[in-house]
């Protein structure tokens, strides 16, 4: 049983989440776990101090207090350790949580940081800085960029409807990109290890957090009735099963993308903003050792022996 972690906490993520984190600590001091905090002013000094603990081995393992921007600063300062990395899922959509099936209960976030099993999580690299979930180009990093984090704080989920509907009343605007060598005209790119987007819609079921296998899907609608149908694919799975996936949208692995080379375009990941293109994106980051429940160990050792059969 683990019972020494370090906590990196995200005040400002999610809804009225503090309960839960209350909740989890006293889980695990119930335990007899100790649990200091890592004072951190920003996602560049979190990973550092991260990679400080990993050096001097004095927790068992460190614990992501917030949203998926959270967990990917704390896991760029543990990639390529022995530390592993859990969660504690404050944020909004919290798409890893949901991937790897962690219910937001104290007690089962409690269980998981103590005595969960580890996986060996790949991520990516986006301008030579890592990434482990997705990244996105075009329309929902337009989306991102009009989001107000005052609102999201307040709303949740809620807080997109405004910024999505004011984003395809502009109307697409589309850039260049290049998928190992295929060049497109897309007005919308995600980029994905996670399965599903936004945590509850199913977007490329071959991906998957610990396959370490990153899927692109492009969709190059021209049109505001395009784009609109093409979020309605997104919204009942559509998108990801070859049989309805719409024109104009392409599912396919990528090891290397260029995008916005030619025409830049807004980008966001994890559904934080992360500025203009360019931007090359290749799917071969360092190794994070993350804590999951024994069943998601259990589904990626079914899903491996399944494709090797």
């Amino acid at each position: 049983m683990r019972r020494r972690f370090a906590l990196v906490f995200n005040a400002t993520a999610g809804v009225a989440m503090p309960r839960l984190l209350d909740g989890v600590l006293a889980a695990l001091r119930s335990e007899n776990a100790d649990v200091f905090q890592v004072p951190a002013r920003s996602a560049e000094e979190a990973a550092e101090r991260v990679a400080e603990l990993a050096r001097r081995d004095v927790c068992d393992a460190v614990i992501a207090a917030g949203g998926d921007g959270t967990f990917r600063a704390v896991a760029t300062g543990a990639a390529a350790s022995a530390l592993p990395v859990g969660v504690i899922p404050l944020g909004t959509g919290n798409v890893l949580a949901n991937e790897i099936g962690l219910r937001k209960r104290a007690k089962d976030v409690a269980d998981v940081l103590l005595t969960g099993g580890v996986v060996d999580v790949r991520g990516g690299l986006v301008n030579g800085s890592p990434f482990f979930l997705m990244i996105g180009a075009g329309f929902d990093a337009r989306v991102v960029a009009k989001l107000s984090y005052r609102t999201k704080r307040a709303f949740g989920r809620g807080a997109y409807v405004y910024p999505v509907l004011k984003t395809l009343a502009e109307g697409p605007r589309r850039f260049d990109v290049e998928l190992d060598g295929r060049r497109f005209e897309a007005s919308w790119i995600i980029l994905s290890f996670a399965t599903r987007y936004a945590s509850v819609f199913e977007l490329a079921p071959d991906a998957g957090v610990g396959r370490d296998r990153l899927m692109a899907v492009v969709m190059e609608a021209g049109t505001r009735l395009g784009t609109a149908a093409h979020l309605v694919s997104l919204a009942f799975g559509w998108l990801a099963r070859p049989e309805t996936r719409p024109a104009g949208v392409h599912v396919l692995p990528v090891d290397h993308a260029r995008i916005g080379r030619l025409t830049t375009t807004p980008v966001e990941i994890d559904g934080d903003e992360a500025g203009i293109s360019p931007v090359e994106v290749r799917a071969e980051g360092k190794p994070v050792r993350l804590l999951v429940p024994a069943r998601y160990v259990a589904d990626l050792t079914n899903r491996h022996a399944n494709r090797v059969a």
